[in-house]
Order: C-alpha cells, then sequence, then structure tokens
C-alpha cells in the first residue's frame, strides 16, 4: 500500500499484484477471493478516515511483453487479458456496492487496464498522445529465452540487448514500461485522477 499527500489531503492507494497466471487453470477461482480481500481492506483503509481511496485494475496481463514473446511481440494473450478483465468487472463491482454503502463515493478505480490498452492501440489519431511504433516490444530483452533484461554470463558478458531509442519503447522489460510509457498511461489515466480532488 501506498500513502501519500497530494494538495493537503490524505490519499491511499491500495494496489494488486498480479503473479504469471500462465497455465494455472485454478486461478479463475481464486480471483474472488482476491477481490473479497481487497474489499476488506479497503473498508478498513475508509474506517482510518481516509476520505478518498483509489484502488488499482489489473493491466492487460497478456499485453505485457513475457506474454507478447511467443507471438514476437505482434499480439497480446487474450486468455491473460481475460482473466484481468474478470478481476477488473469484480473489482468495479465490489467498489460500487462500497460507494454505496458509504454514500459518499470514497473509492476510485484507476483503470490501468483501459489506459494501457489505450496507449497500445493508439495509432496516433489522438492529438498529443504519444504513439509508440510498436508497444508490445520492450527495449530491452535477453539475447534468446533462456536470458531476461540485464542477464549476464559467468564472465560477465551482456546476454540481452537495447534498443537505440528508448524513448520509442512503450516497455523497458518483460513487465515493466518506460518513463515514456507511464507518461502516456499518465495522460490516460488523467481523468480518472481528476476524480481524487
Amino acid at each position: 500500500m501506498q500513502v501519500a499527500n497530494l494538495k493537503g489531503m490524505s490519499v491511499w492507494f491500495e494496489g494488486t499484484y498480479n503473479k504469471d497466471c500462465t497455465g494455472n487453470n485454478g486461478l479463475k477461482s481464486f480471483v474472488p477471493k482476491v477481490v473479497a480481500q481487497l474489499t476488506v481492506n479497503l473498508k478498513r483503509i475508509h474506517r482510518l478516515g481516509a476520505k478518498k481511496i483509489a484502488v488499482t485494475a489489473l493491466p492487460p496481463s497478456g499485453c505485457l511483453p513475457r506474454s507478447t514473446a511467443t507471438s514476437s511481440f505482434q499480439q497480446c494473450n487474450e486468455t491473460e487479458n481475460s482473466l484481468a478483465n474478470y478481476h477488473n468487472l469484480l473489482l468495479k463491482q465490489a467498489v460500487a456496492k462500497l460507494n454505496n454503502e458509504t454514500n459518499d463515493s470514497a473509492f476510485v478505480i484507476v483503470d490501468l487496464y483501459a489506459s494501457f490498452m489505450s496507449v497500445i492501440q493508439n495509432k496516433g489519431e489522438k492529438e498529443g498522445s504519444i504513439k509508440f511504433e510498436n508497444p508490445l516490444k520492450p527495449c530491452c530483452f535477453g539475447i534468446s529465452s533462456n536470458y531476461s533484461c540485464g542477464n549476464v554470463d559467468e564472465s560477465g558478458a551482456k546476454k540481452y540487448t537495447l534498443c537505440e531509442d528508448k524513448e520509442s519503447a512503450f516497455f523497458w522489460d518483460n513487465v515493466h514500461p518506460t518513463q515514456e510509457g507511464w507518461l502516456a498511461v499518465y495522460a490516460a489515466l488523467q481523468a480518472t485522477l481528476e476524480q481524487l480532488f
């Protein structure tokens, strides 16, 4: 959990962590338990006096380079994305219920899924938006499937490659956006973030 003081208002952020779901058929049955625990945690935070509470939706995990590598970084893994969508649907329902129970709309979802997809699918049509040539391809990746960004062998030789222009890449490595990537996500999130103030 991250707590920040923005414009004199305490804002509490409750995030979730998406574990690797590849090949794990039982994960879908686990999602309601995760959302139920998030709901308990959000209620606790509200009872502590937080006036606005932001909870992040999961990003499209099937669009992370670790999942798009098998398609040469050309398409998202829809099976993984459907799991993230399922989590986000249950989360939206839980947050709507919490807002009805508290009568003060204290809970806001920061929709990382929609913002990531907006950036990934951007064809340069939105004025002022950042367009990435191939948003699914990371700037830094291993020279083979045995290596990741930053790996070196026993003699210290690099086992990864870097793109020439890191500002042209949405993802830095298999899971993390670049600074430019986060700027694009932030721009897509601005309307949601304004609800916090």
